[in-house]
């Protein structure tokens, strides 16, 4: 879509009808699970923004696309996570916020995308507030995020949200076909990815994903055991592969999934299918109880270390909270 894959076209059919009736806010966040190419939305939208054509913005054909599409335009800045911290503190922001006060290159807007979002600081994001409660008029920030509640609601309170949801099965088998035509486990991927088309890279060029789903399965009767030393081997596991503990959570909660849906006589809707015996035993071993309370706890687990408690700690506390 004009120059960007892009999943979501009405949604971004409508950010650019605003920018060509002039009726933009100031203000975004792009929220939605990774691997739905928010980023390039958020390119795709800052285009549209410094096009010099604004009635036909984007036109893809003024020097403003062109620099926009090449990554080089000078009013499109972009806000990232540095590489050795896991957070955005005050400083970058203070940064933007000089910048911002210097008016656009060209005659269009200035555009600021804040990739990562869900690292902001409350004190980073405590400076963005000053800035966008009176921004100038050619001002516009993107923040770029997974989950949105981590921002302060007084932030929120001043953006447009948009969510980009997960995407069709259809979506997903066309971005495989075309991505990875020789790839023969399609229906697969199709499902366990859950409509992040995105997810499907990682599934697929991960050397080691069949190890942990093979890992993750041993792990789940001991997460569901009575037995509360089992809780300290599944937060000794997290820790030791923290650097995957939301994929292995997913993994958890997929797993999860397909016993509570076995167990409710759906088995055609179950995901992985090539484990089909051991999710019978989980359905047949434990209840619905136990396995809708540990999908809640690891649904927690989930946003505990999204705010950057530490992986073994949410595994923990999930595991003892299950027993």
């Amino acid at each position: 879509m004009y120059g960007y894959d892009i999943f979501h076209e009405k949604l971004m059919t409508t950010l650019i009808n605003s920018v060509r009736e002039n009726s933009n806010a100031n203000t975004y966040i792009f929220e939605g699970p990774k691997g739905l190419k928010k980023h390039d939305a958020a390119q795709l939208f800052a285009k549209a923004l410094v096009c010099s054509d604004v009635n036909n913005a984007p036109c893809c054909r003024c020097p403003a696309c062109h620099e926009a599409q090449s990554g080089s335009h000078p009013d499109i800045v972009f806000v990232n996570c540095p590489k050795d911290r896991a957070t955005i503190g005050v400083i970058p922001i203070r940064e933007m916020i000089t910048e911002c006060l210097i008016k656009p290159f060209y005659n269009g807007h200035k555009v600021f995308i804040i990739n990562d979002g869900d690292a902001l600081t409350p004190q980073a994001q405590n400076a963005f507030l000053k800035i966008i409660e009176e921004p100038p008029q050619y001002a516009v920030f993107i923040i770029v995020c997974s989950n949105a509640s981590v921002l302060l609601e007084t932030v929120r309170s001043r953006a447009v949200n948009i969510t980009f949801n997960p995407v069709s099965d259809e979506i997903v088998r066309s971005y495989i076909e075309k991505k990875y035509p020789n790839e023969p486990r399609i229906d697969f991927l199709v499902k366990y990815s859950m409509g992040i088309p995105g997810y499907v890279d990682t599934l697929i060029n991960r050397g080691d994903f069949d190890t942990m789903r093979d890992e993750v399965l041993t792990l789940i009767p001991r997460l569901l055991s009575k037995n509360k030393a089992y809780a300290f081997e599944v937060s000794a596991y997290i820790d030791s592969h923290k650097e995957n503990a939301s994929e292995i959570y997913d993994m958890m909660l997929m797993y999860l999934r397909d016993a509570i849906i076995y167990a409710s006589g759906e088995s055609e809707n179950i995901i992985n299918t090539d484990k089909l015996e051991k999710i019978h035993l989980l359905a047949s071993n434990y209840s619905m109880r136990i396995l809708v309370l540990a999908s809640d706890e690891i649904m927690l687990a989930k946003k505990m270390l999204e705010r950057y408690v530490k992986a073994s700690a949410t595994a923990l506390h999930a595991a003892l909270k299950i027993k």
